[in-house]
């Protein structure tokens, strides 16, 4: 199911890309501008984005991906299963590394549902829970089915125990489980390098199990919390 607007719209959002920068074999740059030629309508033609950073990954793989922000202009078509949209103009804005990729989903979750600062315990049992919290200690947990999970709040906790699963934590000493075919990325701060990086696990890749509670050594290898 797909909605049209034709009027003057601007949209902000999200955009994953091979390593190339390439998507469907067309080639993006970071702030170049591109038109598209005829109709615009969502999974169909024209510049694909989302507006839930979390959606992206229902389409890239969160490891072997560039993310950027962009803008989408011109005709603008929607998509009703989640947050993609098509449109006719879109400019590659800024690119995102995965800690900052990870800070949008939690800052675009939380906006849809202000809690409480401070300490934060969330849970969702339906397929495709959407979760998020940005306080430190924050605690996360879904039961569903392809669920996704994001905190950016230091020593948060996060769970997903259903199938095909995501776990992300944009913060340090977190720690994480994933179910079967889930995945699971933390962050840790460089002292040496003076900047955050990402590990990315893969459940039943490495020796990493599912529904097994995760957290990152110094090295940034994935141990068993």
């Amino acid at each position: 199911m797909t909605k049209k607007n034709t009027a003057a719209e601007t949209i902000m959002a999200y955009k994953a890309f091979g390593p190339d920068w390439k998507c469907r074999d067309f080639q993006y740059a970071p702030g170049e501008t591109y038109e598209h030629a005829g109709r615009v309508k969502a999974c169909d033609s024209g510049f694909h984005a989302c507006e839930n950073p979390l959606d992206v990954l229902n389409y890239y793989d969160l490891c072997d991906s560039k993310f950027a922000t962009v803008e989408l202009s011109g005709e603008i078509s929607r998509h009703g299963d989640d947050s993609k949209i098509a449109g006719g103009r879109i400019t590659v804005k800024a690119e995102l590394g995965l800690p900052k990729f990870i800070g949008a989903a939690v800052e675009y979750l939380l906006s849809l549902a202000k809690g409480a600062d401070g300490e934060k315990v969330q849970a969702a049992s339906g397929d495709s829970s959407k979760l998020a919290a940005s306080g430190n200690s924050s605690k996360l947990a879904a039961s569903g089915d392809s669920s996704k999970l994001a905190a950016s709040g230091d020593s948060s906790k996060l769970a997903a125990s259903g199938k095909s699963s995501i776990a992300m934590a944009a913060a340090t000493n977190c720690t994480a489980k994933a179910g079967e075919l889930g995945c699971i990325a933390l962050t840790r701060w460089v002292e040496a390098e003076k900047r955050y990086r990402v590990s990315v696990a893969y459940v039943g890749e490495d020796g990493i199990e599912p529904d097994t509670f995760y957290t990152l050594d110094e090295n940034g290898k994935f141990v068993k919390a």
